[in-house]
């Protein structure tokens, strides 16, 4: 009898193991838990790479606008010399891109990765250039026709700072390819100027207008010269299908950011630099400025035009890829909230981000 009371006892406890084994394998990761049932109060850690030029989600999480949706950024580090933010977003290293062109996310899923663009981020404009295009001061060189042959540095090979360089030159009849390319950070990029080791520097603020400030170097062109479109420079950012679906109420947290984000950076430009310039270890005096697109939702005549530019190079054939497939208007932002029209920054400590790594 005792015996058999014994193995009732054992079974039972077998089982009460096994029922908590089971529960701890099959809970949800803090993350979704915290997006689907709203049963946690911690907030959503988006993981991101650390910025080296003048973006807005900088701004967004020094303000506290992800915050206030439950948002917290997580810099994860400078990207790497040839990698692209898409490649980090595939190995899992990142949850969001935040560097992108239209054409990029084209590229991307063509190449099976299955990014979506969800909000605008900046524009060009005739007065805050996209990208400048700028030589030695003492340089012969007077327009960007003279870049057959030359090297011309550029933070990456993508749509605009390549890109835009190939479609200029076969606009005007030249070889799309005739100028040397040399990937070059562009805060190292003045420097190389400087001693000579390249001819033409394609450079996006804020370090754009720092050597022509300084006067060792002069501006022969932009990217507004080239196109004469706000569309034309429009930058997306954007998650992975599978991030979209999974978590729809941090998507929709992270537009409601970026939207306040974009309005707040070109109404405050000079703090905004300030921000910047405590993020980055840089003078805020030296710093060239982006204009942020402040339509709630991406426009699709801007998507169509980067096609045309993308389609001109040959990034991929007409056909391959259709406008639509990269970008949703799913997520409207939440009107600005009256006080951000007073909303100022405080100085240096005052924000919240994590130091660059």
């Amino acid at each position: 009898m005792k015996r058999h009371i014994k193995r009732v006892i054992t079974v039972v406890l077998l089982m009460f193991v096994l029922v908590q084994l089971t529960a701890c394998g099959s809970a949800a990761p803090a993350n979704d838990t915290a997006d689907k049932t709203g049963a946690s109060d911690e907030p959503f850690t988006l993981r991101v790479y650390t910025p080296t030029n003048y973006v807005e989600f900088v701004i967004a999480d020094a303000l506290g606008f992800f915050a206030d949706e439950g948002i917290k950024l997580e810099y994860v580090g400078a990207l790497g010399k040839g990698v692209t933010e898409f490649q980090l977003l595939e190995q899992g290293e990142v949850d969001a891109f935040l560097g992108g062109h239209p054409p990029g996310v084209a590229q991307a899923r063509l190449a099976g990765i299955k990014a979506r663009s969800v909000c605008p981020a900046m524009i060009d404009d005739p007065d805050n250039n996209h990208i400048t295009y700028i030589v030695k001061a003492d340089s012969p060189i007077q327009t960007l026709d003279e870049a057959i042959g030359k090297k011309v540095s550029i933070a990456s090979f993508s749509p605009c700072t390549s890109g835009y360089i190939q479609y200029y030159l076969k606009s005007q009849g030249l070889d799309q390819n005739g100028a040397e390319l040399v990937v070059m950070a562009d805060i190292d990029a003045t420097q190389a100027l400087d001693q000579g080791l390249i001819d033409i520097v394609a450079s996006h603020p804020p370090y754009a207008g720092l050597a022509v400030q300084k006067g060792v170097a002069r501006k022969i062109s932009s990217s507004w010269d080239l196109f004469h479109s706000a569309g034309a420079g429009l930058a997306v950012r954007g998650f992975t299908d599978d991030f979209i679906a999974k978590h729809p109420d941090v998507v929709q947290g992270f537009v409601n950011a970026e939207y306040r984000a974009r309005v707040w950076v070109n109404a405050h430009p000079d703090e905004t630099k300030g921000i910047l310039g405590d993020f980055m270890g840089l003078d805020p005096q030296d710093l060239s400025i982006f204009v942020f697109d402040e339509r709630k939702n991406i426009a699709a005549a801007d998507i169509d035009q980067w096609f045309t530019i993308a389609e001109e190079i040959e990034l991929w054939q007409p056909g391959e890829i259709e406008p639509q497939d990269v970008y949703t208007n799913d997520f409207v932002p939440a009107d600005i909230p009256a006080s951000d029209a007073d909303l100022h920054w405080g100085g240096p400590g005052s924000v919240t981000y994590n130091k660059r790594k």
